[in-house]
């Protein structure tokens, strides 16, 4: 075999055993009374914060409940089992949100702040694909004996105990949430690194509050149900403050899993300087208007986005000011080589990413 060949393969075997060693799974039958009570006690979140929130329509929940009464075998759910105190556990859905919050609301026990999501609990029934007869009516209306089958109907739950590895536990969610409603990286990051701390999370919101943000950017309310303000401001202090150390060897997701994770684990993390850049890059952008991040066709565009905030954030003395009509200049050049910008993505885009903070440089670092 050759040398080579046989040192891939036995690195490759390393790797394999370490990434294994880092979960272990569990699968077993459990009803939805059983699942219910678990959430009742504490012991099942299934809206992990800042995850997207119960979502099915009233056609889509029918048709679930309906499934349930007839027996029909339904997809398992996966959860994340984490150590919570002396002994205890928690379940974390990573994918079932939907079904699981179909039969909490129908039973009426669906707890949530939010006044929406209370609304939600004791709906009444459509009409169903194979039921006609179940439309207008709720749980209290069915006898015992249909809502005793539902709660006895059983489900396939996949239980995944992992060691720490938060990367690892960022590849579950990703890989295994497979629903109609795909949680997006953002989401993920939130739900799973507040478990060390909210107080990254809390900043990023902070943040994202700001209205000249909010306007440059001007999302559909879609992206920002799904975070995506955040991710961009994350992005943003990711390459303010890592620019000289872009890995080639990861995607930028990957990085910015990290970078996330190690500000909330570094002590010395001055979150007072990093609001402070960002709110002076913005307010010096924000008379130039939603425009300077766009296509001509009005889709916001993360590569202009990328240059600009990183060009004008690294030249602040520059940029301060300076004429409005100056800067739009540069954001003009910018947006003349859009694509040079977009081209050689490379794995996840990095390699865009780091043209990206060259052309920046030799933009903006001079007037």
């Amino acid at each position: 075999m050759d040398t080579l060949l046989k040192t891939n393969l036995e690195l490759l075997n390393s790797q394999i055993n370490d990434q294994k060693n880092s979960l272990h799974t569990d699968r077993m039958d459990i009803s939805f009374g059983e699942l219910i009570n678990m959430y009742r006690d504490g012991e099942l979140e299934i809206n992990p914060a800042f995850q997207r929130n119960f979502k099915w329509d009233k056609e889509q929940r029918t048709r679930f409940i309906e499934s349930l009464i007839l027996g029909i075998p339904i997809p398992p759910i996966f959860v994340a089992e984490s150590p919570v105190g002396e002994g205890n556990r928690l379940w974390e859905v990573v994918d079932g949100l939907q079904r699981l919050s179909t039969v909490l609301s129908f039973f009426g026990y669906l707890k949530s702040e939010k006044e929406e999501i209370q609304n939600k609990n004791n709906w009444k029934l459509t009409q169903g694909d194979r039921l006609s007869a179940l439309k207008g009516l709720g749980c209290d209306d069915l006898s015992q004996g249909i809502r005793f089958n539902i709660k006895r109907a059983t489900c396939r739950v996949e239980v995944i105990r992992w060691n720490g590895n938060y990367d690892m536990r960022f590849e579950l969610f990703n890989r295994l949430n497979t629903g109609g409603t795909t949680l997006k990286p953002q989401e993920i990051r939130n739900a799973i690194y507040r478990d060390i701390s909210p107080k990254f999370n809390i900043f990023l919101e902070k943040l994202a509050k700001n209205e000249d943000f909010q306007n440059l950017i001007a999302l559909p309310e879609k992206e920002k149900n799904e975070f995506y303000d955040q991710q961009l401001i994350l992005r943003f202090l990711f390459l303010h403050n890592n620019y000289g150390k872009v890995d080639n060897e990861k995607g930028i997701e990957q990085q910015l899993n990290s970078f996330m994770r190690e500000s909330l684990e570094n002590k010395n993390f001055d979150y007072k300087k990093q609001e402070d850049i960002f709110h002076d890059t913005i307010k010096i952008l924000a008379p130039l208007g939603k425009e300077i991040f766009r296509h001509k066709d009005g889709k916001f565009a993360s590569a202009f986005y990328d240059t600009i905030v990183f060009g004008v954030s690294k030249n602040m003395d520059f940029y301060a000011n300076i004429d409005p009509i100056k800067l739009n200049a540069k954001i003009e050049m910018v947006k003349n080589n859009h694509k040079n910008l977009n081209r050689n993505g490379g794995k996840n885009q990095i390699q865009r990413v780091k043209k990206r903070i060259k052309f920046a440089n030799e933009i903006f670092g001079k007037i």
